[in-house]
């Protein structure tokens, strides 16, 4: 069967990066090998949840972990445990959240897309800081007997108005209240997995469809026993608002794999092979009319530890013509504007596709082909 020409679908080459939008990352034989396994059996769901969590758990030096479905579904579940304060009654109420704690501090420099997910179990956002900073009086003044938790999303795209999370845990654990860190994006480096738990925070949520290289629909929580514990009792099967988050058990058995593979990962290896992939890319733009220069940064587009490849262009040339022909070939290319250059990742590209990359860029960029 030809699934592509049979649904009209275009299959594309993914040289920006792990966005949902293209589908996240590719997934390794192993982990498909899993996810097909326990697809021809059935399962006692809460029995697979701890049993993998205590696993990746001890994997990842945590108290806890959970499986859920994408790092979305998790800000909602962690949003939900930290409103009904392991009691049952209170997250079966959810989302109306009348008479308890029901207010989430997050800092205004970090407002994004993905604090939907906290709207959506009843939460009251109450925001602290600005675009330019958020000061210590702001996170204290603002702590109250309806105070829930404190979210904290770690990017370098908010660091410039951010307090510093070490300060942000200090000022909560002094009144009491649970942090929550969404770290979707961030990996590498794999220390990450534990790093933010060894600072303080309580719940620290990752995708499990990005460079983990596990399920688009899987997430993974790691942090507090306790905290996990209600995640296992609070979540999907079980009834509620969380029913919305439900894992199957192929993403479950498919993540514990990748989480797997990635800690036994040579890291330094990976790296130097996305390196040549870029340098692969990088060897057709000589003589290219429209690059000025090229250059490799070693920052994911939220300050991952990887490298990427960008065309510096000259000031003529059209970027977003140049991303919008890419496409056309089926191929997915980012363009900064502030930089005005073409940025390629190497994350979800083979060195024969890295190599289409180039030759495409090149043709393009010359007006060939």
């Amino acid at each position: 069967m030809d699934f592509f020409k049979e649904c009209g679908i275009t299959p594309f080459i993914n040289a920006h990066d792990t966005y949902t939008v293209y589908g996240g990352s590719r997934m390794a034989e192993n982990t498909l090998e899993a996810m097909k396994e326990i697809s021809r059996h059935f399962v006692d769901m809460e029995q697979l949840q701890r049993n993998l969590g205590s696993l990746l758990a001890r994997m990842t030096g945590n108290e806890g972990a959970y499986i859920t479905n994408g790092a979305a579904g998790g800000l909602l579940l962690a949003a939900c445990v930290c409103m009904a304060e392991g009691s049952l009654y209170k997250y079966t109420r959810l989302p109306r959240t009348e008479g308890m704690k029901n207010e989430i501090i997050v800092m205004r420099a970090q407002r994004n897309a993905y604090d939907a997910a906290l709207w959506a179990g009843g939460a009251v956002m109450v925001e602290i800081g600005d675009a330019d900073e958020t000061l210590e009086y702001e996170l204290e003044g603002s702590i109250n007997e309806r105070t829930a938790a404190v979210f904290y999303f770690v990017s370098s795209l908010y660091e410039r108005g951010s307090m510093e999370l070490s300060k942000t845990i200090e000022i909560a654990h002094r009144h009491n209240v649970p942090v929550v860190v969404d770290a979707a994006a961030q990996l590498p480096p794999a220390e990450n997995l534990w790093k933010f738990t060894k600072e303080g925070a309580d719940l620290v949520i990752f995708s499990g469809g990005k460079t983990l290289c596990g399920p688009q629909d899987s997430g993974l929580i790691v942090g507090r026993r306790e905290l996990i514990e209600d995640c296992v009792r609070f979540g999907a099967p079980a009834h509620g608002i969380c029913r919305f988050c439900k894992t199957s058990r192929e993403s479950m058995a498919g993540l514990y794999v990748a989480v797997k593979d990635y800690l036994e990962a040579d890291h330094v290896h990976i790296y130097s092979e996305l390196v040549k992939k870029n340098e692969i890319v990088a060897a057709y733009m000589a003589g290219a009319g429209l690059v000025a220069d090229t250059v490799i940064v070693n920052k994911g587009p939220v300050g991952q530890n990887y490298p990427r490849l960008f065309l510096l262009l000259k000031e003529e040339a059209d970027g977003e013509r140049i991303v919008k022909e890419m496409y056309g070939r089926g191929i997915y290319i980012g363009y900064d504007k502030g930089r005005h250059a073409l940025s390629v990742s190497p994350l979800n590209l083979t060195e024969e596709e890295a190599d289409v990359v180039g030759r495409s860029l090149k043709e393009v960029l010359e007006g060939t082909g």
